[in-house]
């Protein structure tokens, strides 16, 4: 201690100096008060480990950051970090500190294997919003190509796809084209800017189903690192190559800014037991499911097929009491059952009622004895739809069955007043030709010969407050069609089984919109830009 200019000690406590204020004051946004934040020239890596200290160390945590890890760096500062990691449980510290990554490339296959866990946040390339027209520099577009066996496999896969990307550059161009003509261009500045992302977007989804689920896209991520890890790990337990390598790549390059974080993701009696224990489970799994189930070829739904398999509880006003129990010290609930069972059923919707509130937009979410609730749902929807969907994170047991050509796809409306149905329908047939040629080969990787609009089976739980987002949010005049018709369904479905809460979802849309669905956001869009360029000139 006598050699830290940052403390002293005055008999059992330690006392900041003035030059540890200083010191403190260039790090943190306040070094004196009871919050505060790291500015950013203090390591992330280091945060973190003080961070750790606290299950330990008594006092404020400024104080062990100066005692401990100020001017800490190099090989000192990975020391360091080791043996916080190692003395104060690794799960833990984990959660303290994030990484921003990128992957490149991913086929939208693999993004969502990527996307799987929960606790992260990710953003990719949009297929709403972006032309997968462009090709590289060698003339190629930008598809992921599976490392096949055949070589007559790999030539018909590349031809294949060449064509199907063909045809939807084709449609992309005389969908807009024709929408444009249809709709008149505004002379306003801000309208027309509106008018042509509004276009784009419209055509962009009518075409959307038949781009390839190969069709490469790059994610962004935000993860903490024991997240990361989990990452890895189920990448690594994959049966698809594609996935294995990218959960390889994404350790490397982890392990270069937050090395000792990282350590276990791949030794054999941690990461790779997990990983071992995941893949060899689902091998299991699988295995048992062909022998012991009868397999037959499904009926092609009309649409989306939306069911509600399961829902609890059984009556929605089993809630109340669950309601009550916050504002009802000291009673237990038990207590708070027993007398709510007495109460007259108008009474117990007002109850229910009033916890919902008066809500003025879709925001004013209830609480969360709404998470009590819970609905199953097996959907047969797309899988860009799908896609969509999958981004909730505040969901239960998500599933979904490897991607195949067997419930078939739908034509958009749209496409069919263009005169483009027999281009779109060609885009199938050239990915069931595709299919069939890769089953043979490799029944994992047969998936990227399926398009976007390929249906798919899959299952998720909802409780009843992610509900209230999910459909409130699905079902907006600028979403996407596919996803606003399953959960208009999915909300039948529900206010069904509990008309209150049907009720109270104020904001679930189920109007008619108008074929450029997006203009209306696309124009409040440029109104903010034009508010944010006039107060950047002031």
């Amino acid at each position: 201690m006598s050699d830290n200019p940052y403390l002293r000690k005055e008999g059992d406590r330690l006392v900041v100096t003035e030059e540890g204020y200083r010191k403190l004051a260039e790090v943190v946004t306040d070094p004196i008060g009871q919050v505060y934040a790291f500015n950013g020239k203090l390591s992330p890596v280091i945060i973190a480990a003080a961070m750790a200290r606290l299950s330990r160390r008594r006092g404020d945590m400024r104080e062990a950051i100066l005692d401990e890890f100020m001017d800490v760096e190099g090989n000192k500062a990975e020391a360091v970090i080791k043996r916080v990691v190692s003395g104060f449980g690794d799960d833990s510290v984990q959660q303290l500190i994030g990484l921003q990554f990128v992957v490149e490339g991913a086929s939208n296959l693999l993004t969502k294997l990527i996307e799987w866990g929960r606790l992260a946040s990710y953003l990719e390339q949009s297929t709403r919003y972006i032309y997968f027209n462009e090709k590289d520099v060698n003339g190629r577009y930008s598809y992921y190509t599976p490392e096949l066996k055949s070589q007559t496999s790999r030539n018909f896969y590349t031809k294949t796809m060449d064509r199907i990307m063909d045809n939807y550059s084709l449609m992309v161009e005389a969908v807009i084209d024709y929408l444009r003509k249809k709709h008149e261009e505004p002379e306003d500045r801000k309208k027309r800017a509106a008018w042509i992302q509004s276009t784009r977007a419209t055509a962009l989804d009518a075409v959307r189903p038949v781009l390839p689920v190969s069709v490469k896209s790059t994610v962004g991520v935000f993860a903490s690192s024991q997240a990361v890890e989990r990452m890895v790990m189920n990448l690594l337990s994959e049966p698809l190559p594609e996935a294995r390598i990218v959960g390889q790549q994404i350790l490397r390059e982890a392990r270069k800014v937050i090395p000792a974080f990282l350590e276990r993701a791949d030794q054999p009696d941690r990461g790779g037991a997990i990983t071992a224990h995941r893949a060899n489970t689902k091998n299991t799994v699988r295995d048992l499911a062909r022998k012991y189930l009868r397999y037959n070829i499904p009926t092609r739904p009309s649409g989306a097929d939306v069911r509600l398999i399961s829902y609890w509880p059984k009556n929605e006003l089993d809630l109340v009491p669950e309601i009550l129990f916050e504002q009802a010290e000291p009673l237990s609930l038990g207590e708070i059952k027993r007398q709510v069972k007495k109460l007259d059923v108008v009474d117990q919707v007002r109850i229910f009622r009033a916890y919902m509130g008066d809500r003025l937009n879709r925001r004013h979410k209830p609480g969360r004895v709404f998470e009590i609730a819970h609905f199953e749902w097996e959907i047969i929807g797309d899988y860009g739809t799908f896609r969509d969907l999958q981004r909730h994170r505040i969901v239960d047991a998500l599933e979904w069955q490897r991607l195949s050509s067997v419930f078939g796809y739908e034509v958009p409306e749209l496409i069919k007043e263009v005169g483009f149905e027999a281009t779109f329908r060609d885009c199938f047939e050239l990915s069931d030709e595709l299919y069939d040629e890769l089953s043979a080969e490799d029944e994992v990787q047969t998936q990227y010969a399926t398009l976007l609009g390929h249906k798919m089976r899959y299952r998720i739980t909802t409780n009843l407050r992610e509900a209230f987002h999910m459909l409130e949010l699905r079902t907006g005049p600028d979403g996407h069609p596919g996803y606003r018709k399953i959960c208009n369904k999915m909300y039948d479905l529900l206010k069904d089984v509990y008309p209150l809460s049907g009720e109270g979802m104020k904001f679930v849309n189920q109007r008619e919109d108008p074929e450029l669905a997006r203009l209306a956001s696309e124009l409040a869009i440029q109104y903010k830009l034009e508010k944010l360029d006039s107060l950047e000139k002031k």
